[in-house]
């Protein structure tokens, strides 16, 4: 019976090896293969820049703009390159001196909730040993605490909104930093 197991098991295995190396592709044939399921190779993409784009001639726009915003297109367009990144300059100095007030608003509030959890904490262990009426300081402590980190929440929120509009404005998100 155990001599019938071993020879039924090796016929098995013969049969999967034999399986296998029909089965199997060399690897040249399936990267022909899978050259021939992607197609012809894209043409290069052409990447505008604002370098490389027309400044002369129109450019179409869907719907027809306010006239504060075609005057204001108009006066940009007239602007010397000079001009223009003088422009871009001041909105990057703009830009970057809000991100640092809000972070460093953020830090400051941060800082300000960690010291008011420090400081709870050590009075609830002063308070409760000394005085019976130290839960109502401690419930005050929780509050002030429960309002700065809210503050902080909205700070953070803040921050994520600038960090949209930046995006919207279709400024670089390096001035975020």
């Amino acid at each position: 019976m155990k001599q019938k197991l071993q020879v039924w098991m090796g016929v098995m295995a013969l049969a999967g090896a034999l399986a296998a190396t029909a089965a199997a592709q060399s690897l040249g044939d399936l990267a022909r293969q899978e050259r021939a399921k992607k197609g012809a190779a894209p043409a290069a993409v052409k990447e505008y820049t604002n370098d490389n784009l027309p400044t002369s001639g129109g450019i179409s726009e869907a719907g027809a703009a306010p006239a504060s915003a075609s005057s204001a297109a108009a006066s940009r367009s007239e602007a010397t390159p000079e001009e223009k990144k003088e422009d871009r300059g001041k909105q990057e100095t703009e830009w970057r001196a809000k991100f640092k007030a809000q972070k460093d608003k953020i830090a400051t509030l941060e800082r300000e909730v960690a010291v008011r959890t420090n400081e709870n904490q050590s009075q609830n262990v002063r308070y409760l040993m000394s005085f019976p009426q130290a839960a109502e300081q401690a419930q005050k402590n929780q509050d002030e605490i429960k309002e700065k980190q809210k503050e902080l929440a909205e700070a953070k929120q803040r921050l994520e909104d600038m960090t949209e509009e930046l995006r919207k404005a279709g400024l670089p998100s390096s001035w975020a930093d």
